[in-house]
């Protein structure tokens, strides 16, 4: 599929729209600065994708959701293991530090991000433009970069060579963590969107 420069700014005001809302939420929640803002985005060929997540070799945190509806696509949330350990300690209220490793803690809280991710991006989608978007339970894996891009995503299915990549940085008390958050729409139900972004513009 071929996107437009103005359609992928277009997709750009949503997407930050979106994580500047999973930012506040994320900051309140755990009542410190916590802060994801967007980077950049992008159409990435899955290959060229692949090969940029292979040579990434921080341990990953990973965080993947199905959305079901007339909008289908997955995300898949990955930041660096000492973000999601750190990330443990301000969710659990524990000094920073205590936490030193993957464990159900982590997981837990994880799949906390992933749900606060989901909503507001499907919740901004449903109120500005009539998508039906159903975010199912986050799946939470600990691995490589490259292992959880390439297996989570081919196990799961994917309906095109192309994906829609945004880059992000997460900050949590003025530590910058550059992490990766990946929507992978369905390319008929993303047409559709486009057409309706065009509609409203």
């Amino acid at each position: 599929m071929v996107i437009s420069p103005e359609r992928l700014r277009m997709l750009e005001v949503i997407m930050k729209l979106s994580i500047d809302n999973a930012s506040r939420a994320l900051s309140k929640t755990l009542r410190t600065g916590a802060k994801i803002t967007l980077s950049k985005i992008y159409m990435a060929d899955f290959n060229e994708a692949t090969e940029k997540m292979n040579t990434d070799t921080r341990e990953m945190t990973g965080i993947i959701v199905n959305f079901k509806g007339n909008f289908g696509c997955k995300m898949l949330f990955m930041l660096p293991l000492e973000g999601s350990t750190i990330l443990t300690d301000y969710y659990l209220r524990l000094p920073v530090g205590t936490t030193k490793e993957f464990n159900t803690d982590t997981e837990s809280v994880s799949q906390e991000l992933g749900n606060i991710l989901a909503s507001h991006i499907s919740n901004t989608l449903v109120s500005d433009f009539d998508a039906t978007l159903l975010p199912e339970p986050p799946q939470v894996h600990n691995d490589y970069a490259g292992i959880i891009f390439s297996s989570l995503l081919l196990e799961q299915g994917i309906y095109s060579d192309q994906l829609l990549l945004v880059e992000t940085i997460f900050e949590i008390c003025k530590t910058e963590i550059i992490c990766y958050l990946f929507l992978l729409p369905e390319l008929a139900s993303l047409g559709k969107l486009l057409d309706a972004i065009g509609e409203r513009k």
